[in-house]
């Protein structure tokens, strides 16, 4: 297990090339534009009208004015300063102090990104070669809609300090021993494995010394690349979702499902859950993930045990998928100089 992880060291700012969620396809509204950063860059987010979610740069060709302040005017995004307004293929359409109907100069154009909307989550592919067909996804993991609840916010821990933190829960007896009573410290009936390219890791939590409300907690979750995982635990399934803003932030989506209740009784149990699940990551986690000295993904100085062997998979199947990544864009950069030779 050790020489497994020993080879993430030093890859805090390598991204695995895959679609990554990047925004909640309900936070994306008609008439109003949302701005999201992710990969330490600025894009703006609309509904075309015919639905499509647009995703551009953040910034004005004119004078770099952030663009999702603007408006949407007649099926364009219309900056907040000068009104310059964009369609959605990312034409400069009106530049108004030029008057109605006046051409518009060439350069005033804007990139438009390619996202896809799946699952009611905004993907965005980032990385090297042609995109993935599909986006990343766990089979059985929760979709939206009634008996589900979804949550998202924005922390200040580097993103893999919390793909790190959600492989591990031999923390939670610990850690959240206040928040979460009734959790024993033993990892007992241990498994992890890659399946079809998903890690599946089950345990069971016991106390050393059983009693009457020391009872058995069982887990399971499922953990795909880059950094999606279904979580079963405590009566509840959990998605969690996660994306780097930049270097030191990590923007986290999660949706909630209860097995055991469906409809309007488990949206309300899953926005419960999940308002307490954030309290105890800013709580509590982040604390503990911003006191390691360590850079994150540098795991060359740890000591591990048996319940760390999820985690040294997931990194290993991390930094096989980099590793991939880069001697095909070697290959592909090779040969394309000697055909240009």
């Amino acid at each position: 297990m050790i020489d497994e992880i020993e080879q993430t060291s030093h890859t805090e700012n390598q991204i695995v090339p895959a679609w990554y969620a990047i925004a909640a396809g309900s936070a994306v509204v008609w008439r109003k534009p949302i701005g999201v950063k992710r990969f330490g860059e600025a894009f703006v987010l609309w509904r075309a009208d015919d639905g499509r979610v647009v995703c551009m740069p953040d910034r004005c060709s004119h004078r770099s004015a952030a663009l999702s302040a603007g408006k949407l005017r007649d099926g364009c995004l219309e900056c907040p300063y000068h009104g310059l307004r964009f369609d959605s293929a990312g034409r400069c359409v009106l530049i108004p102090a030029n008057g109605v109907g006046a051409p518009v100069p060439p350069g005033f154009a804007l990139p438009t990104i390619s996202v896809r909307e799946e699952h009611g989550i905004v993907w965005l592919w980032r990385g090297a070669g042609e995109p993935a067909r599909d986006v990343p996804w766990i089979p059985g993991a929760s979709e939206p809609g009634s008996g589900s609840a979804e949550y998202w916010y924005d922390l200040n821990v580097p993103y893999l300090r919390i793909v790190e933190n959600l492989l591990d829960f031999h923390h939670f007896p610990i850690l959240h021993k206040t928040m979460l009573p009734g959790i024993g410290t033993r990892m007992d009936e241990m498994d992890a494995h890659v399946e079809d390219g998903i890690l599946v890791f089950s345990a069971t939590m016991r106390y050393e010394k059983p009693g009457a409300l020391k009872q058995d907690t069982p887990m399971k979750a499922w953990f795909a690349l880059p950094s999606v995982a279904l979580i079963e635990f405590g009566g509840f399934y959990v998605n969690y979702f996660l994306t780097p803003i930049d270097d030191e932030r990590c923007w986290i989506y999660a949706r909630y499902r209860s097995p055991k209740a469906g409809g309007l009784l488990g949206t309300a149990l899953g926005k419960i859950a999940a308002r307490y699940d954030r309290a105890i990551f800013i709580f509590q986690d982040r604390h503990a993930l911003l006191s390691q000295a360590d850079l994150p993904g540098d795991f060359s100085k740890f000591k591990l045990y048996p319940a760390d062997r999820a985690l040294a998979l997931f990194f290993g199947m991390r930094q096989q998928a980099i590793l991939e990544a880069n001697r095909r864009e070697t290959v592909g950069s090779s040969d394309a100089a000697a055909a240009a030779g």
